[in-house]
């Protein structure tokens, strides 16, 4: 069924004052796929915790209710061999050729189980191979072998058989996530496996041919390649991907060096203008610091789980979607337990530091083993990615705004319209530090029905929805730094 799609009519205000032109497009620019997260490492831990704890988790993750994740990415370990971290060295399926211990890696396959149970669509992904299958036969620290894609893809498409034939809805694997990094030296920190650019055509032909030869080529897609960088990515496409771009699903890439709108906006483009047909998405970025207009935005250390840098990396989740298009985005692991102090210590899992990460969107006790604290501490990035999670859902199309004036080019980022076949979604974002309104016109009758908000104090709360001026003209409030959504039936 086609997705209808309306012109919208917008007004802001912006310092006090009315600004009106800015206007939403009846055309619209992407179909969404969906908002997601890792599995990656944290399964180990939490596995251990209490079946109700567990469950609790799972919604919290997966549910409507919870962040309402559309996608799930599932580590497929490579056995954890040199990795010192025992969190982060995922089990093996892989035993020798063709041979299998299925009972490994109990603990991640029950969240990818949870998340199917959920309807929500998984993506496998692969840091190394198993260690056997590699230069080193260590999980990290060591680089693929030319000539081993067979044995490679053969554990790969055994693996997905497996749980596909179980009913698991497995969509797309990535057999090389950042092939640019082996994460040494021994012993390391995670799993990394280096693929030269070279070597990667043989590990999606050989990877598309284990597939087809199980019937599975038409209904698993092979993203690639998941460079850390756009410009690792833009640099080192021409030397291979051509040769198999009809086996490549989506061009999926990381945004670690938190690009600038032009530099994102020519990786877009140039990698459209090479590759066209083929989607690019963004399926990991963490870690970072800095304000919530993305002022001081980069890479570094330190634990900030306020509505300052929530809103910093929801402003990149606009950024994808709003300024270069994309059609898919996905956080890095969806919990840590790198806080930074002891979160048992009041005011630990609520205050900034400078020795945590903000990696998770959940954080838990390191010590739970020993002192069995099982519980959640949910941050604000949680919250804000919520609204993402609850209105970007996959059939969805994005309602391109556009028309601004002069006095509105500052707001264009932070306004996101989704149309679904009963509704329209504004999710609305002011990382500023003075309030602001939004008047919305629809050209046809539409009905407030709900609206929520995230904020220093508030935690997707529900809030006074759109107000009507009548002519259908609706008008939306924006406190200052926070996060809402506006929800219209198609009345």
């Amino acid at each position: 069924m086609a997705i209808p799609t309306w012109s919208i009519i917008s007004a802001v205000v912006l310092t006090g004052r009315i600004v009106s032109g800015a206007v939403v497009s009846s055309t619209p620019a992407q179909t969404f796929h969906g908002i997601g997260g890792s599995g990656a490492w944290w399964p180990k831990d939490i596995h251990r915790y209490p079946e109700a704890q567990r469950q609790q988790l799972a919604n919290l993750l997966f549910s409507q209710d919870g962040l309402g994740l559309s996608g799930f990415r599932w580590n497929i370990g490579g056995g954890g061999v040199n990795v010192s971290n025992p969190t982060r060295a995922p089990e093996t399926f892989y035993v020798s050729p063709g041979s299998y211990d299925w009972e490994k890696d109990a603990q991640g396959v029950y969240f990818m189980q949870e998340a199917n149970k959920r309807g929500v669509e998984i993506t496998a992904f692969v840091n190394s191979a198993p260690a056997p299958l590699t230069a080193g036969r260590a999980s990290c620290n060591s680089n693929f072998v030319t000539g081993s894609g067979n044995a490679y893809s053969t554990f790969l498409a055994d693996v997905l058989q497996r749980f596909v034939q179980q009913g698991i809805n497995i969509r797309y694997i990535s057999p090389m996530n950042e092939p640019d990094n082996s994460f040494g030296p021994s012993p390391c920190g995670q799993e990394g496996m280096i693929v030269v650019p070279n070597q990667r055509a043989e590990v999606v032909n050989s990877l598309w041919n284990a597939l087809s030869a199980r019937g599975l080529a038409q209904r698993i897609g092979i993203i690639v390649d998941e460079a850390s960088t756009l410009n690792r990515g833009t640099s080192q496409y021409g030397t291979w991907l051509g040769s198999v771009l009809d086996k490549v699903a989506a061009l999926a890439h990381h945004t670690y060096d938190f690009p600038s709108d032009a530099s994102y906006t020519t990786y877009v483009a140039d990698t459209a203008r090479r590759f066209p047909g083929k989607r690019t998405w963004m399926t990991e970025v963490c870690c970072g610091m800095g304000n919530a207009d993305g002022t001081g935005r980069g890479w570094a250390q330190g634990y900030d789980p306020t509505i300052r840098n929530a809103l910093m990396w929801s402003g990149m989740v606009f950024q994808s979607f709003n300024v270069v298009n994309e059609t898919h985005y996905d956080w890095w692991v969806l919990l840590s337990k790198e806080v930074g102090c002891s979160v048992t210590t009041a005011g630990c899992a609520t205050s900034i530091n400078t020795a945590g990460w903000n990696d998770g969107l959940i954080y838990y006790d390191g010590n739970f083993a020993t002192n069995q604290n099982y519980q959640f501490y949910i941050t604000k990035h949680f919250w804000t990615y919520k609204h993402f999670g609850n209105f970007v859902k996959s059939g969805m199309q994005r309602l391109p705004v556009t028309s601004f004036t002069s006095s509105e080019a500052a707001l264009r980022p932070y306004v996101l319209v989704t149309s679904s076949p009963t509704q329209f979604n504004v999710i609305v974002m002011n990382p500023f530090s003075s309030a602001s309104t939004l008047t919305l016109t629809f050209p046809l009758r539409a009905c407030a029905t709900s609206a929520f908000r995230t904020s220093a104090s508030q935690d997707f709360a529900s809030v006074q929805i759109a107000t009507s001026g009548g002519n259908g003209v609706w008008t939306m409030q924006l406190p200052s730094m926070t996060q809402t959504s506006y929800v219209f039936n198609k009345c």
